[in-house]
């Protein structure tokens, strides 16, 4: 009976984690056209400055930042903070973006490394489950299914050899106390 159980339970594993797995494509989706989506608004933002630039410093946007940060105008320093954060924005979504057109485990692994920027928890509270059955998401969710059946296994394997030696220490040790004993 308990071989049944245990046959059953990594069965549920298994198949939670296909759809678990099936998932991740759909959600990176979710967050690159979101991010897609902050990238085109902070380039419309800045593009104003940009236009400034373009006026009167032949495009250089680093020299109307460094125009206004030299200007004796609070009102202009100020400004020039401003420019710059949606300059170094633009930056960092650029970067971002440039991920996108390499293979999905590399961006699956950027998007973990970034699971605490806004973007990733705006995607994550937005999130609409659905599974897309390409083969891109297939192949994501039978790998995170197997993966996670490995990572299973590997525990159950270490806590029998743990319960096993702990079982034949404690089984050993009432003929060590005996002996000392003198029984």
């Amino acid at each position: 009976m308990l071989s049944v159980i245990k046959r059953y339970s990594l069965q549920l594993v298994f198949t939670i984690s296909l759809l678990l797995g099936l998932q991740l494509p759909n959600f990176l989706q979710q967050y690159e056209l979101r991010l897609q989506g902050h990238f085109a608004e902070a380039k419309m933002q800045l593009g104003k400055f940009q236009s400034l630039a373009d006026q009167y410093f032949q495009g250089d946007l680093q020299a109307l930042i460094a125009q206004h940060k030299s200007s004796d105008v609070r009102v202009f320093k100020d400004e020039a903070l401003l420019i710059e954060s949606h300059y170094l924005r633009v930056q960092q979504l650029q970067q971002q973006i440039d991920i996108l057109d390499q293979p999905i485990w590399y961006r699956l692994w950027s998007l973990s490394q970034q699971i605490k920027q806004p973007i990733v928890k705006e995607a994550w509270f937005g999130y609409q489950a659905n599974i897309i059955l390409n083969q891109q998401a297939i192949l994501v969710g039978v790998v995170v299914a197997v993966l996670m059946m490995l990572c299973l296994e590997i525990l159950l394997g270490l806590s029998k050899y743990c319960c096993c030696r702990i079982f034949s220490y404690v089984k050993q040790k009432p003929k060590k106390l005996k002996r000392k004993i003198g029984l």
